[in-house]
């Protein structure tokens, strides 16, 4: 049976933990991937229950195979799955960067069409908003600091 959505988000956090406390770059990557991995099926059974549970299957299918690169996978042999898994992942994490990048943009220049200081105001801390979570994915694309990010 599929996890529910909260039961995924409680295990990204706790892989999303082990990464930063693992010692080993790749161990810290291939918990990061699956981590990613499950929070994507999360997000996804978020927004469609329905439609999640109609491709249960396959999401469960993304989640084990997923679990099994990182349990089973020498840590100086990559697995293909694994790889490609993370790729992929990447790949959707650089769209959707370039997606609130573009978002920040249409809200900055909408705000610059009200004459309204206070609607102005909104605007522009919604396209900061964006920008910020854009700068922090890349930030763990990356795996450099974000902008303002606390170190400790």
């Amino acid at each position: 049976m599929l996890p529910s959505a909260a039961e995924l988000r409680e295990r990204v956090r706790s892989y999303m933990d082990a990464a930063r406390n693992a010692t080993d770059t790749t161990t810290k990557q291939r918990l990061s991937a699956c981590a990613f991995v499950m929070a994507q099926v999360a997000q996804l059974i978020e927004r469609d229950p329905h439609g999640a549970n109609a491709n249960a299957n396959r999401l469960a299918r993304v989640i084990v195979e997923a679990l099994n690169a990182v349990r089973e996978a020498p840590s100086d042999v990559p697995l293909p799955d694994a790889i490609t898994a993370k790729q992929h992942a990447i790949s959707d994490v650089r769209v959707r960067i370039e997606r609130w990048r573009r978002r920040a943009e249409e809200l900055r220049t909408t705000a610059d069409h009200f004459v309204v200081p206070s609607a102005q105001e909104s605007l522009s801390r919604e396209a900061a908003n964006y920008d910020q979570m854009a700068d922090h994915a890349e930030a763990l694309l990356t795996g450099k600091k974000a902008p303002g990010e606390k170190t400790g």
